[in-house]
């Protein structure tokens, strides 16, 4: 073979370069639109890798890039049937087309998944699903059901009731639960329910399809049960069906008999509470009894009440005791005041201007005051002369300013 003919060949990754070229820029291989079921769904490295395939057996490999994955409102997994939007690309080492997609979503119902996803989002944002949980009454006296007037939820919540609380009342709030009609019936029901005096709300029907289930996915519906007064108990379609009312709603159960056991205890809860209460109380009862004892016990044995007759008459003796040094104290006291009170007297006694009389001496007074110089004295002054007995009037003839008698 000569040179001219070795150019005519091409090598393998020229060719992959080529094809990889023309896929690049084809303008029908830019974007476009398949639908298919997937299998070997997986994620590695916050990217999703998988085969989707067809009724044929056709497949192409599909990859999903960490931008694309967060933007997705469905959690994908293999098996389910989708519909999505990719550019075809071609892997050139091993010349193999592949999808990069773009945007996928539930095959069929595409579109109520995509409204599910997108009020689901925004209630969980508003905090409409975190609100605290009413609690449920422990000894409930009635219990307002929303469902349809047939079939077997009704009967079975009914049923259940019955057999573990015959007591408690049932008040059905009749409405369709599927169809054109179903939310508007469904809110005027549940409205109704919540003001009644009932002590709980549930609200049930049995399990469907997404269509037949999406009233209870209503956001008008679930707002309002979100804001009840009342605990509300979600009972819809069936374990592996959620709407956004069992969300919103303070408890969900799988079923109406769940739902029915969970809004009543059973008359064999209330005995077995109300058994361990009295076990409870016998024990504490008795607790505090053998205390009680103890305590009397000891004290009946302490020394100070065995020798409490010892202690009285102890204590009487003190007493006594402290009496007579008061009373000696007082006297003591008392009689050296009346001495000096004596004392006192004799002093004043002596000291008395009658004693002084008495040894011979008299008082003059001039107009009612006592004379003590004979300069207050003027010839013919009238004076009143005092004796230890007795009294006399005088006339001043003379006056001297010496002693001299």
């Amino acid at each position: 073979m000569d040179d001219d003919q070795a150019q005519e060949f091409l090598t393998v990754g020229a060719l992959n370069r080529y094809l990889g070229a023309k896929f690049s820029r084809d303008p029908y291989l830019k974007q476009v639109s398949v639908t298919g079921e997937i299998f070997g769904y997986k994620i590695s490295g916050f990217s999703a890798y998988f085969d989707l395939r067809d009724e044929d057996e056709s497949s192409i490999r599909a990859y999903v890039s960490p931008t694309v994955l967060r933007r997705l409102s469905f959690d994908f997994k293999s098996g389910d049937k989708v519909n999505l939007t990719g550019s075809v690309r071609l892997y050139e080492k091993r010349a193999y087309a592949s999808l990069l997609v773009l945007s996928m979503q539930p095959a069929g119902l595409g579109e109520l998944y995509l409204k599910l996803a997108e009020i689901k989002n925004r209630l969980t944002k508003e905090g409409l699903f975190n609100k605290p949980v009413k609690p449920l009454s422990f000894f409930p006296k009635k219990v307002a059901v929303v469902t349809s007037k047939t079939g077997a939820v009704i009967h079975d919540i009914q049923s259940t009731i019955g057999h573990r609380n015959p007591n408690l009342a049932i008040q059905l709030y009749e409405s369709v639960v599927q169809g054109d009609k179903a939310v508007a019936e469904l809110i005027a029901a549940v409205k109704q329910a919540d003001q009644s005096d009932a002590d709980a709300i549930i609200i049930a029907r049995g399990g469907g399809s997404m269509l037949d289930l999406w009233p209870f996915n209503d956001e008008q519906l679930v707002r309002l049960v979100a804001n009840l007064s009342k605990p509300v108990i979600s009972s819809i379609g069936h374990q592996t069906d959620v709407t956004l009312v069992d969300l919103a709603a303070d408890y969900r159960v799988e079923t109406p008999t769940a739902a029915g056991v969970k809004v009543t205890p059973a008359i064999s809860d209330y005995q077995a509470i109300l058994n361990q209460m009295t076990v409870s109380m016998s024990n504490n009862i008795r607790r505090s009894f053998k205390n009680a004892v103890t305590q009397f016990d000891y004290l009946a044995n302490s020394a100070a009440l065995k020798s409490f007759d010892q202690v009285f008459i102890n204590h009487e003796q003190k007493l006594q005791n402290l009496n007579l040094q008061m009373l000696s104290a007082f006297n003591n006291h008392f009689q050296r005041a009346n001495q000096g009170f004596l004392n006192l007297v004799g002093k004043l006694d002596a000291l008395s201007p009658l004693k002084v009389l008495d040894r011979g001496f008299s008082v003059t007074f001039k107009d009612g005051l006592a004379v003590k110089d004979s300069q207050q004295l003027q010839v013919a002054d009238q004076l009143k002369i005092i004796f230890a007995k007795g009294s006399a009037l005088a006339e001043v003839k003379e006056i001297n300013h010496d002693r001299s008698i």
